[in-house]
């Protein structure tokens, strides 16, 4: 004679409550075998087999749809898996992730400095995609914008800034340990008050030869993307393509009325020595960590310095105008 089971032994031999296997029932993903006149539920050992595949199920994260579907056969098993297989990798992703976090807070040695690496993180981690780009426009806005620029130039700087940071919510660990650095160095004024000391002679060549800002803004868009361009199509720093690209680059910077000669170019490479430092050079090595995108235009900026250095060491290969 067939065994049944209340559903109170159910409950105990499963550990499943019984809150739990009542509530299958209502959903018919688990049906009583045998109900009784008075309405008591109970199961035999087919249906405990069940709840137990159930339980293991639910315990390997599988969703309730998706266990009904299966036990159904509306859904196949191995397509079941697959998901879960993906789901789990996630989680482990993202324990990884944590973990690394906290290998970086645990490298802070001081207390006070382990919980403000926490702090800041999660800060970051909560922020959503836009609430970080206005944050880090603000600042480097504040840093690296002269307050007596015209409104133009302002509004086109900012613009450019809100662009350094990536669309996506989560971030790497790399990307939230380069926010962080970003974060600290920001606040850090002296390390503000030298970009604003690297960067004051751009903007009072910007002042003094009343340069619109959109006008330069789209040719130093088109020259850099030329550079790119190349730079896709294997061009070198020997390339004459290459040369006139650079050129047209450094025109950019130089009064109109001056020709680009072997001096002017000699002067473009001083310029730029003087605009950077250690920390500035870390500090753009910190945005491309945070937006990878940004890698080709940073590569330009390079490929356009060793275009240049090349022509200094063979000034044969431009003229007094700056043509090949």
């Amino acid at each position: 004679m067939e065994k049944y089971y209340s559903i109170g032994e159910v409950s105990k031999l499963t550990g499943a409550t019984v809150k739990t296997i009542r509530y299958y029932d209502d959903i018919h993903l688990l049906s009583a075998s045998h109900v009784s006149e008075a309405g008591y539920r109970y199961y035999n050992q087919e249906d405990i087999w069940q709840l137990e595949l159930i339980l293991f199920l639910r315990y390997l994260g599988f969703k309730i749809n998706e266990i009904k579907q299966m036990l159904h056969h509306e859904l196949p098993v191995s397509t079941s898996i697959k998901w879960q297989i993906e789901a789990i990798q996630h989680q482990l992703d993202h324990l990884e992730r944590m973990k690394r976090i906290l290998i970086q807070a645990d490298q802070q040695h001081q207390p006070e400095s382990q919980l403000q690496f926490l702090h800041d993180i999660s800060e970051i981690i909560h922020k959503s995609s836009r609430k970080r780009k206005d944050f880090i426009a603000e600042k480097m806005h504040h840093a690296f914008v002269e307050p007596e620029l015209s409104p133009d130039w302002r509004e086109q700087m900012l613009a450019a800034y809100i662009d350094f940071t990536p669309e996506q919510q989560d971030l790497t660990e790399i990307q939230l340990a380069a926010w962080t650095r970003m974060k600290a160095m920001l606040s850090d004024t002296t390390f503000t008050a030298e970009i604003r000391q690297k960067l004051s002679p751009f903007w009072e060549a910007v002042q003094q030869n009343h340069i619109d800002a959109s006008p330069w803004q789209a040719k130093y868009k088109q020259v850099t993307d030329a550079v790119i361009s190349l730079m896709q199509k294997g061009a070198s720093e020997q390339s004459p393509e290459m040369h006139r690209a650079a050129l047209d680059y450094i025109s950019l910077f130089q009064n109109a009325d001056m020709p680009l000669d072997l001096e002017q170019l000699r002067l473009f490479i001083d310029q730029a020595n003087r605009m950077t430092s250690a920390r500035i050079q870390e500090w753009w090595e910190l945005v491309v960590a945070l937006n990878p995108s940004l890698v080709t235009f940073f590569d330009s900026q390079t490929m356009i310095r060793r275009t240049v250095e090349w022509l200094i060491a063979n000034p044969e290969h431009i003229n007094h105008r700056g043509e090949r």
